[in-house]
């Protein structure tokens, strides 16, 4: 995550904590075809976004709420969509004299849009998120870059790739590799093929259940529990907390600077 980027995480608890006020609110709803389709991409403010694949769907549909404390906040709060070639681009837009800072909240005034979508579960899922929760359950592979706000990913047939500023993360049921780079915030994966914790600033990292691979390459602080892989466990650079891992089926290793 870049400098911008890390800046916007540490003001986003302030953003999140508004998601219990709604004094102005209007809904979206929409639908669009995906015969032709093979990535959906999503980039939203604050909010809660959930997304959840199906099997039986050849269709996109999106249901979203946006609250805002104003109607002048409201009006400038949007939710759009457009079809570049195979991919389906779902966007917010919040204050745009503010720029791409439109959607923090400050003092009293706050706006943010909670999402809901349902998707074919072949669709590649591309996620930029500014804070609030994330839940994704049962897609192809999923890339996720997100500020701040609690992640809860399960069941996804391809890859997983993290990215994210501070908040707890909770994957399970990956049948393809898992790969994170965190600021801060506990981070629990299990039942899954392969995981990569590429690096991680804070906050404990629990591991169980892995038919391959483990490594961990650089971690900062927070104890480290690794249980139950099939294959190899390498581990890093591990920072100050304990490391206990057990019932390892291949070799383990660590090399601690």
């Amino acid at each position: 995550m870049n400098k911008l980027g890390l800046l916007i995480a540490l003001l986003m608890t302030s953003s999140s904590s508004f998601a219990e006020y709604c004094s102005y609110s209007k809904g979206f709803d929409f639908t669009v075809e995906t015969a032709a389709l093979e990535s959906l991409s999503l980039d939203v403010g604050a909010g809660k976004l959930t997304i959840n694949g199906n099997a039986n769907s050849h269709e996109v549909r999106v249901v979203a709420k946006a609250c805002a404390s104003s109607s002048r906040r409201l009006e400038q709060t949007d939710l759009k969509y457009r079809v570049r070639g195979s991919d389906l681009e779902v966007r917010t837009e919040f204050d745009r004299e503010r720029g791409i800072l439109g959607w923090l909240n400050f003092g009293n005034s706050y706006a943010y849009v909670d999402i809901e979508v349902t998707m074919p579960n072949n669709l590649y899922l591309d996620v930029h998120d500014g804070s609030g929760g994330i839940e994704i359950t049962d897609v192809s592979a999923l890339s996720l870059d997100d500020g701040s706000g609690s992640i809860f990913i399960e069941n996804v047939s391809g890859n997983v790739s993290v990215e994210d500023g501070s908040g707890p993360i909770t994957i399970s049921g990956v049948n393809g590799k898992v790969s994170v780079s965190d600021g801060s915030g506990p981070i629990n994966i299990r039942d899954s093929n392969e995981v990569v914790i590429i690096n991680d600033g804070s906050g404990e990292i629990n591991i169980e259940h892995i038919r391959t691979n483990v490594n961990i390459y650089d971690d900062g602080s927070g104890s480290i529990r690794i249980h139950d892989v099939a294959g190899n466990v390498a581990l890093g650079d591990t920072g100050s907390g304990s490391v206990d891992v057990s019932e390892v089926a291949g070799t383990y290793s660590h090399h601690n600077d």
